[in-house]
């Protein structure tokens, strides 16, 4: 993958985040999961969203902050020992287009260890 969507900085960030996965050190780095997480996802998504079709015409590629395609960052820790309350990866899902009780997804996985896709 280019540094057109994630560069260096992208994984630096993420190596980063899992030394430090506290809500204060993530807070005074926000921006910098602005730059080089989030714009680059949403921006792979908007480009995915017309070659979508191509693959499948009933998968949505959905490039909004909430409620799209891009994981959240938030980890669930409810029920979890490990409580460290952020994602080190970037998860990108395309939900089928009957919604949510549909459970078949294509799912994009980048990690610091490297990249992955699911289907």
């Amino acid at each position: 993958m280019t540094d057109r969507y994630f560069s260096k900085q992208t994984f630096t960030f993420l190596l980063s985040l899992a030394g430090n996965n506290e809500r204060e050190w993530f807070a005074a780095h926000r921006q910098e999961y602005e730059d080089f997480v989030r714009t680059p996802a949403l921006d792979l998504i908007s480009d995915m969203s017309d070659d979508m079709p191509a693959i499948s015409r009933h998968f949505l590629a959905q490039p909004k902050k909430m409620g799209g395609s891009l994981m959240r960052i938030y980890r669930d820790t409810r029920f979890s020992r490990d409580k460290a309350p952020y994602k080190t990866n970037i998860g990108i899902q395309f939900r089928h287009e009957q919604g949510k009780d549909i459970h078949a997804r294509a799912i994009i996985c980048t990690r610091t260890t490297g990249s992955g896709l699911a289907i």
